[in-house]
């Protein structure tokens, strides 16, 4: 069906096709509940998408092949109502998307082991399909078509059930060396024990993120309450609970900006939906808390971020490198109106 972007400003368009023949491409998003199609344009427009229930317990093989026949039926749609074929695939995932393997994904079971990549290279009968991690994905998407594009370094914040985040340096997204960068829910914040990720923690996701968030409201107030309903509450205990979780996740924003010095973070995920109390809240912190405060912004695609990425990838995957980085080379930022309120020989 016809879909329009979360914003209706027009994206900006990033791929010049030869000739009048239009550029289509699918992205894949595979998630644990459900995993969603889109065919789009050149400008990373949603023209059509499908949606499939990821039935994540009967393993990998049946989603892949699920998917593959959904990603043909656009395909043919493509043939049939725009007169062009698809000329590249793309597809991201939660977890740790290694070459061989998708680490950290409890969500998935049986992904484990499962080379995402050339299974789909397999089941789609194309030559390749770039795979990447669903929030670093998302982080692509803001850089190229979003909040991010004219700031370099950026930071994207995805704040949903869990907490990720991915770093944009020079026009790409830091993947790591594990292909693990941003994993921020794994920072200890204090309060918990130094090998509490040994032992299969995730501590700052614990305090902040949607899931811990409404279970601990719901054992403070005896009734179920989700984080957004948490975020704006008035109820004194809850209004305590959640201000301590934006503080707790306001200090550690600022603790990513003394060290990438970000000239903007970007924030999406489920939370948003309270993105009138949360910004203004969280940005106090930051301020007070950095000695060069970034700008904070709402996320161009709070909703289907990861497809949006894997939308973006498969398009830059249809352009020579050094295009991609000039296409999202930043525009040069503005200095600070003012000094820092600290001395500087304390930061440096």
């Amino acid at each position: 069906m016809p879909v329009t972007p979360d914003d209706p400003t027009p994206l900006p368009h990033l791929y010049e096709p030869p000739g009048d023949t239009p550029v289509l491409v699918i992205g894949i998003d595979f998630g644990g509940t459900k995993t969603e199609l889109a065919l789009a344009d050149a400008d990373g427009s949603l023209l059509a998408r499908e949606r499939l229930d990821t039935l994540a317990e009967r393993g990998p093989d049946q989603t892949l092949a699920r998917a593959a026949e959904a990603a043909r039926r656009l395909a043919r749609e493509a043939r049939e109502r725009f007169g062009a074929p698809v000329l590249a695939h793309a597809a991201v995932a939660p977890g740790i998307v290694q070459s061989d393997r998708i680490l950290l994904t409890p969500n998935l079971p049986g992904w484990e082991e499962l080379a995402l990549s050339a299974r789909l290279a397999q089941e789609l009968a194309v030559a390749q399909v770039p795979v990447a991690n669903d929030v670093r994905a998302g982080a692509l998407a803001e850089l190229r078509h979003g909040a991010l594009r004219d700031a370099d370094p950026g930071l994207y914040v995805s704040l949903g059930t869990g907490i990720a985040a991915a770093l944009t340096i020079g026009g790409r997204v830091l993947a790591g060396a594990h292909q693990a960068a941003g994993e921020i829910g794994y920072i200890n914040p204090g309060g918990a024990p130094f090998d509490a990720v040994a032992s299969g923690r995730a501590p700052l996701e614990e305090l902040v993120a949607g899931k811990g968030l409404g279970e601990r409201a719901e054992e403070l107030l005896g009734r179920p309450v989700t984080a957004t309903e948490l975020l704006r509450s008035t109820d004194p205990a809850a209004r305590d609970l959640a201000d301590h979780a934006v503080t707790v996740l306001g200090v550690a924003l600022a603790n990513l900006c003394a060290f990438a010095d970000p000239a903007r973070i970007v924030l999406g995920g489920g939370l948003m939906a309270a993105a009138d109390v949360l910004l203004p809240a969280l940005e106090r912190v930051v301020v007070a808390a950095t000695p060069f405060p970034p700008e904070l912004r709402a996320a161009r695609f709070r909703r289907d971020a990861s497809l949006h990425g894997a939308v973006t990838l498969a398009l830059d995957s249809l352009r020579p490198r050094e295009e991609r980085q000039e296409n999202a080379r930043p525009r040069p930022a503005a200095p600070p109106s003012a000094p820092p309120t600290a001395p500087l020989g304390a930061v440096r």
